[in-house]
């Protein structure tokens, strides 16, 4: 798909900002602003997918000495509430066309499927159901970096992989059949599981700064790659 500068005008959710504006941070963080309620769904007009739910791939899990082993696997996990970032701070460099921001998510809801295995000497329990979870006020510190590249006589702006940090704020954990829904083991399983939440952070949160460092990369160089580089900074 080709768009010309009369389609960019006329995409109001697009904001040029003027590479030598004193407060180009400040515009730069209005127009990703500005596009934010067309990321929700995406932007079908530029190709650009939508930011919900995120899918994560595989979560594998496996703790502790062979007498007292803990394995679980989670699968087709959607986190719903990435597009509710806050932008707390921009720096931009765009004569080298590096921006560093650093964002603020406030709650990060998710669901999936579990399968669980736990060997305690002579005794092994398995379960196997549903997982959700909320994650709350996690910082995420996202650095983008891109490349002017030649198109006929134009240039035009590509990113590199986003890179991202997720700092870990609060979390909940809720297994649903655990042991077959035994009523003892399951609610005490869950609470432990609570109480240990970082074994589990520790696991997800490279899958989710994998998965959402892909999609801001792909979203970004969707757009960037319909307008030229002058279009999006004269």
């Amino acid at each position: 798909m080709i768009l010309t500068n009369s389609f960019l005008i006329s995409a109001s959710y697009i904001k040029v900002c003027q590479r030598n504006d004193p407060n180009v941070d400040k515009c730069i963080m209005n127009s990703v602003e500005e596009l934010r309620p067309k990321m929700i769904k995406g932007i079908p007009e530029l190709d650009v997918p939508g930011i919900e739910p995120l899918s994560l791939g595989q979560i594998a899990l496996a703790r502790g000495p062979q007498g007292a082993k803990l394995t679980a696997v989670v699968n087709d996990v959607k986190v719903r509430g990435p597009s509710n970032f806050i932008i707390e701070e921009l720096k931009s460099d765009l004569d080298n066309n590096r921006f560093d921001f650093k964002l603020l998510l406030p709650r990060l809801d998710f669901n999936g499927k579990y399968k669980m295995d736990i060997q305690v000497l002579l005794l092994r329990l398995q379960g196997r159901g549903n997982i959700t979870g909320s994650f709350k006020d996690y910082a995420c510190n996202v650095t983008m970096r891109g490349h002017k590249e030649k198109r006929g006589d134009d240039e035009y702006l590509t990113f590199d992989p986003f890179k991202v940090k997720l700092r870990v704020g609060e979390s909940s954990i809720y297994l649903t059949n655990l042991f077959d829904g035994d009523p003892i083991l399951g609610p005490a399983t869950n609470r432990v599981i609570n109480e240990n939440s970082q074994v589990f952070l520790q696991e997800i949160s490279p899958v989710l700064e994998r998965s959402l460092g892909e999609l801001f990369t792909e979203m970004a160089n969707k757009i960037t790659s319909k307008f030229t580089y002058k279009e999006l900074f004269p």
